[in-house]
């Protein structure tokens, strides 16, 4: 559902290539106003925080340095609502192996 739902705002960015699309964004939101900037601050806090977890949980399971990188570049390409949840479940897939 995240995916649709991110995807379907970053339709106006594709024209400036994979890289145009996360920088016009980021760009967009700290312009707009104050809600957009709020909303992008917590956004980042919130992936920061993610990305700590993630790497953290990811390499106490064993889990490889490239899966680990993949997620966090993939997070900041495309957006930390749709990875990090995949995240979860390769997390969730490692857990229920071990036990």
């Amino acid at each position: 559902v995240s995916l649709v739902l991110t995807a379907s705002q970053a339709f106006g960015y594709l024209h400036a290539g994979v890289t145009g699309v996360t920088v016009d964004f980021w760009r967009d939101a700290f312009k707009a106003n104050g809600a957009s900037r709020f909303l992008a601050f917590d956004v980042i806090g919130l992936g920061c925080a993610c990305f700590v977890l993630l790497w953290v949980e990811a390499r106490k399971l064993g889990i490889g340095t490239w899966w680990r990188a993949g997620y966090i570049v993939m997070s900041l390409l495309v957006g930390v609502s749709t990875f990090v949840p995949l995240f979860l479940a390769h997390r969730q897939r490692v857990l229920d192996a071990t036990r």
